[in-house]
């Protein structure tokens, strides 16, 4: 036996309904959490960036993408040109003045 149309429809509108309210509750109770711990995060972040053995780690690091940086370009030149530096009259474009390859 068939429910009739109407009881049907409303029957769907407040489910929807229902599912529309619990969804926005757990939305503001969930960004109300999660707000707070991602302060509590921040605040434990900046209490590690403050530290000189992390200050002297970012400094090792940045020195040795530096230093990867130039180990790089030594291995394109040396596979590309035979270990010599493109000069003007070996290569039509300034391989070093490239964007893409910085």
């Amino acid at each position: 036996m068939a429910l009739p149309r109407s009881i049907a429809y409303n029957g769907l509108v407040r489910f929807k309904t229902g599912l529309l309210i619990g969804l926005a509750v757990g939305y503001y109770y969930g960004t109300k959490a999660g707000q707070e711990r991602h302060q509590q995060l921040d605040r434990y972040l900046s209490q590690i960036r403050a530290t000189d053995a992390y200050q002297e780690l970012r400094i090792r690091l940045g020195d040795l993408a530096v230093d990867g940086i130039g180990r790089t370009r030594d291995l394109v030149d040396e596979v590309a040109f035979g270990g010599a530096s493109p000069t003007a009259a070996d290569a039509p474009f300034d391989f070093h003045g490239d964007p893409t390859l910085n």
